[in-house]
């Protein structure tokens, strides 16, 4: 399995070249490569081993995302409560707790600092060594409704269709109903017929349970596409009845 799961466009030579103009520094040649596959995205590898207990655990600590050109952060509003010298540049925020680049020397560390439990380590002597060190362990699937939702569009990207109905229905009740809808969107894109049922159920229990929650016209292009690409249509019909209802 590659790096990436899934991310955006790839970062151009040029724009790469004009962020490091800018911030007077030069990124990782390996952090460079990457973008130039996508500008930022999901991991497919998501923990790392640490040499002391963190937040998340025991010895290890986790990473979903990589950071595109314009979501690296050179500046964090509660750096001012870790003294830190040099630059650095973060690649990952989860909450308070960020993984990034050191330039106290040429060829930047990479380092995990917490900023709620004021905790700092390094993690490795460079990036490429940060990227080698990587390794995916699965998350407990029953504590989803206490994930970041980046933790669990991770996850989703890795799931297949019965773990992905049963992380969807465990957030049936997510409060950020734009984003649930976007998980049911592109499962009723799918080119897979298993994922697109799956996501017809998953919108009949919007419907039935949280309609007050939902977004009338963003439910209403759904069920327009679904009648349009006649899928599993004496449902979709009942949907219908009961979303007009």
């Amino acid at each position: 399995m590659g790096v990436w799961l899934r991310g955006r466009k790839p970062a151009s030579e040029h724009s790469i070249a004009a962020w490091e103009q800018e911030h007077e520094l030069v990124l990782p040649t390996l952090y460079k490569e990457l973008l130039s596959v996508h500008d930022g995205g999901l991991l497919s590898k998501n923990h790392f081993a640490v040499s002391e207990p963190t937040s998340y655990g025991l010895a290890d600590a986790e990473i979903y995302t990589l950071a595109g050109l314009a979501e690296l952060q050179m500046a964090i509003p509660q750096e001012d409560d870790v003294d830190l010298p040099g630059r650095q540049v973060y690649f990952h925020r989860d909450g308070d707790r960020y993984i990034g680049l050191d330039y106290q020397t040429d060829a930047p560390r990479v380092i995990y600092v917490d900023f709620e439990t004021l905790q700092t380590l390094v993690v490795a002597e460079s990036f490429a060594a940060f990227m080698d060190s990587l390794y995916f362990s699965p998350f407990p699937v029953e504590s989803v409704p206490r994930y970041p939702l980046v933790k669990v569009e991770q996850m989703l990207a890795l799931a297949n269709v019965a773990k992905t109905l049963q992380i969807l229905e465990l957030l049936e009740d997510c409060e950020d109903k734009s984003w649930y809808l976007a998980r049911i969107d592109g499962l009723l894109h799918s080119e897979e017929s298993p994922y697109q049922q799956i996501g017809v159920t998953l919108l009949e229990n919007q419907i039935f349970y949280f309609r007050r929650k939902l977004d009338e016209s963003r439910v209403t292009v759904m069920l327009k596409w679904l009648e349009s690409q006649h899928i599993w249509p004496e449902k979709v019909a009942e949907l219908r009845k009961e979303w007009e209802d």
